[in-house]
């Protein structure tokens, strides 16, 4: 069912809705009375799930009895992110409140069209509404409340149609690629930081890092084994235990112990080698600008 669908929102949403919020023109939009902002989600849909990968900010106008919408706005930016990630299509709107409101249902309506007319499905997609209360309003005094919602038609049984529309709140979950995860890490660090700035780390220091979070896991693993193991201390878990047994196959499958110790060093020399090079090469490069400069 729609109701079960989890929708795994990227940080580069959250990092876009902030910014717009920040952005925005604070003038204009006083004087007309309007703090909020609007927005397009783009992502896909997963079996189960709804991915938001990326999003941006539409001209839109709630002052007045008759709600405004920039239209060709949205149509050109959602044409012109197709171009750039073809595997990324709208999939539901934003807005920077922490309640739904009449409006909503409005605005609903028309990415209903917009979207349906974009899709390439015969029915009509699910199409999620998140809300995004960037003044912190809420219970949650050190957390930004997030919610996403999905419309419903309701009525009476027998009735010839639907008598009212409900927003079903759905699950919301931070989802992040690789890189995505790797830039989190870096910012998290730069929160310790007295000036909030971060630095890379040199290659080697990010392979010891690598190294330790590896062996960490592995105990993790190791002491949750033994605790299943030793009278059932732990409970166990059966799709836990098919994931240990997958990568225990696939590991004592693909290559020996002698091999993979053999692998490992000549290739650590090898990046030991590169990494020397490279230093070299900028010292010399620095050595040479200072004679030219001198």
């Amino acid at each position: 069912m729609a109701s079960n669908l989890t929708v795994n929102v990227h940080p580069g949403v959250y990092m876009n809705v902030v910014d717009t919020h920040m952005r925005r023109s604070k003038n204009s939009q006083k004087a007309a009375g309007q703090e909020k902002c609007m927005g397009t989600l783009m992502g896909y849909y997963e079996k189960g799930s709804i991915q938001v990968t990326n999003c941006f900010a539409i001209p839109f106008n709630e002052s007045n009895d008759d709600l405004e919408i920039d239209d060709q706005f949205n149509q050109q930016m959602i044409s012109a992110l197709k171009k750039t990630s073809p595997n990324e299509q709208p999939v539901g709107w934003f807005l920077t409140t922490s309640d739904i409101t009449s409006s909503c249902l409005i605005y609903h309506d028309y990415y209903v069209r917009v979207i349906t007319e974009a899709s390439a499905r015969r029915e009509s997609p699910p199409i999620v509404v998140l809300t995004i209360d960037t003044t912190f309003s809420g219970d949650m005094a050190k957390r930004m409340p997030v919610r996403a919602y999905l419309r419903s038609k309701a009525g009476i049984p027998g009735a010839a149609g639907p008598h009212c529309a409900i927003f079903n709140p759905l699950r919301v979950e931070l989802a992040a690629f690789p890189g995505e995860l790797v830039a989190l890490q870096l910012m998290e660090k730069a929160l310790d930081s007295r000036r909030r700035e971060a630095t890379l780390e040199s290659g080697l220091e990010q392979l010891e890092v690598s190294t330790a979070q590896m062996i960490e896991w592995l105990e993790r693993m190791l002491s949750y084994v033994e605790g299943v193991n030793k009278d059932g201390e732990k409970p166990g878990d059966a799709q836990m235990g098919r994931q240990l047994m997958d990568i225990v196959t696939s590991s004592s499958n693909n290559m020996q112990p002698e091999k993979l110790d053999t692998l490992v060093k000549n290739t650590l020399r090898d990046y030991v080698m590169v990494s020397y090079l490279a230093k070299l090469t900028q010292t010399q490069l620095q050595v040479h600008e200072r004679l030219v400069s001198a």
